[in-house]
């Protein structure tokens, strides 16, 4: 009887020991299984191995699902014979992500997209499609707009609001009608003690606390200002004046480094945007003064 009794015993422990040991493989297996990731494309959505003209829309559809965990990160890379760019990263915490995403095509003659999503077992995976140039395509016009006067928050008598598409100019008497043409506000406040001329648009909060009107609008345009190029001047007014086409409006543009806010735009610089509507550009600051009550004058590049 003492002998069943131990030999039941070394069983029990022996099936305890087995199953923790597969719990382990399982808890393991669980913890490294990566994501799930499909692209949609085809259709409404660009192809793979499409080939489109220069700024031609690249939109396509991901979907993915977390497996072992939430997911946390995802991204956009393009690679080309200029190497690898990040246009587009977004921290999450979530189970499933859906999303459509909208980018432009770039000058080199062939561009790989590469999409990544990581959980927070810092799982990844990618995948990726690949769009070329059509070598028959070339640059495309630009509109020019120069002295482009308009006012801070407190300058009761010039517009704030730009439309630079068409050089329009509203305040807030003469903007009913055209809001969904605003894509640029200005306004000047102190940056951690130092004066800073800001570029906003009417989706940017900031836009909204020093023109409250904005905040009713029916249309919003979020416009994104490459705040990197002009941080470090990597445009030079001699290259912005001899511009006239858009090669250099597409080449300026960092979708790395963007925001819907540009501090700091001070007098000389210059710094690349985009619209809501996908039109790329460049606007050079000719003159901002450093008061509230004054104004800032532009002049700018845009495609057409």
């Amino acid at each position: 009887m003492h002998n069943t009794l131990i030999m039941r015993a070394k069983l029990f422990f022996l099936a305890a020991m087995l199953l923790a040991v597969l719990t382990s493989c399982k808890n393991d297996e669980d913890n490294t299984t990566p994501p799930v990731l499909q692209l949609q494309l085809g259709g409404a959505y660009v192809s793979n191995s499409a080939v489109l003209a220069i700024n031609d829309t690249v939109f396509f559809g991901i979907h993915a699902e977390g497996i072992s965990s939430n997911l946390t990160y995802f991204k956009v890379d393009v690679v080309s014979d200029d190497g690898t760019t990040t246009i587009y990263d977004e921290g999450m915490n979530c189970k499933t992500y859906d999303a459509e995403k909208v980018f432009f095509k770039g000058i080199p003659d062939e561009e790989t997209f590469v999409i990544t999503v990581m959980d927070y077992n810092r799982n990844t995976i990618s995948a990726s499609f690949t769009v070329f140039r059509d070598t028959l395509s070339g640059f495309g016009p630009i509109s020019h707009f120069s002295n482009l006067v308009l006012g801070y928050q407190n300058n009761s008598s010039a517009g704030h609001y730009l439309d630079p598409k068409t050089g329009a100019i509203y305040n807030d008497a003469t903007v009913s009608g055209h809001e969904v043409d605003v894509d640029v506000i200005v306004y000047y406040y102190l940056s951690s003690g130092s004066p800073s001329p800001t570029l906003v648009c009417p989706a940017q909060t900031d836009a909204q606390a020093q023109y409250p009107a904005v905040a009713g609008w029916a249309v919003q345009n979020a416009t994104l200002y490459d705040y990197h190029t002009s941080d470090y001047d990597l445009i030079s007014a001699a290259q912005f004046d001899a511009c006239n086409d858009d090669s250099l409006l597409i080449a300026a543009y960092n979708p790395t480094y963007v925001n819907q806010k540009c501090k700091f735009a001070l007098t000389g610089k210059i710094i690349p945007f985009l619209t809501a509507g996908g039109k790329k550009g460049l606007i050079k600051v000719s003159a901002a003064d450093q008061t509230d009550t004054g104004t800032m004058t532009l002049e700018i590049k845009i495609q057409q």
